[in-house]
């Protein structure tokens, strides 16, 4: 059995990389679902084929499954991401990826969406907020092959938002990135280095806990 957070110290700092990607494609955008064809349009020339994934609610601040939401008009066909990640969680005993709805103290839309993107293979996932929540999909094929690559700034930012909103072990989540990378890197006692795609060095120091303390020097704060 592992639990949600030791998949998001794998996962996540990869899947915003390809986040960060995504965005940059997207740029200024209305989001459009058309569910006849499976395809969330952004633009005249982009689009994406989707899978719902879930639902944050504001009032009752809890995280719903697609494959638990009871909504006749969604084909079963966009549901196939949700039911294999469901089906992968067991298998791997992560309950919060096999429970219908759960806390969002527990596990939020953004942490199950960044390990989704992950182990479904997608190209990124999409919040889509209206009023009292959130829509979370995953969205597919749109990379074409393009694999993006977090220079040091890029991938501070990305440490500086996790850090920011969850609870985790930062030395584990970044030796994961950089294995997951294959960039050269080395985890030495209280230290992690590394060199980044571009070439960049990158150095981090961390107290007992697994805690980032600078990053190069500087603090995340």
């Amino acid at each position: 059995m592992s639990s949600v957070i030791d998949h998001f110290e794998k996962i996540a700092l990869v899947s915003l990389e390809k986040q960060d990607g995504l965005f940059r494609r997207l740029g200024e955008h209305i989001m459009e679902l058309d569910l006849d064809t499976g395809m969330a349009r952004f633009s005249a020339d982009v689009a994406f084929p989707f899978q719902f994934l879930g639902t944050e609610s504001d009032n009752s601040l809890t995280w719903l499954w697609a494959w638990a939401d009871e909504q006749p008009e969604v084909p079963e066909e966009l549901l196939r991401s949700a039911r294999d990640l469901r089906t992968w969680g067991a298998r791997e005993g992560v309950t919060e990826l096999t429970t219908p709805s759960i806390d969002l103290n527990r596990a939020d839309g953004t942490m199950l969406s960044l390990i989704a993107s992950g182990i479904c293979a997608a190209s990124g996932y999409y919040r889509d907020p209206y009023e009292g929540g959130a829509l979370f999909i995953l969205l597919y094929g749109g990379d074409s092959g393009r694999r993006p690559e977090f220079d040091r700034t890029g991938l501070i930012g990305a440490m500086k938002d996790i850090v920011s909103r969850y609870d985790f072990d930062h030395r584990k989540a970044l030796l994961s990135y950089f294995r997951m990378k294959n960039l050269p890197c080395s985890g030495t006692g209280d230290a992690v280095n590394a060199e980044l795609a571009g070439g960049e060095r990158f150095v981090a120091l961390f107290d007992p806990a697994g805690r980032v303390i600078t990053i190069n020097g500087e603090s995340l704060s």
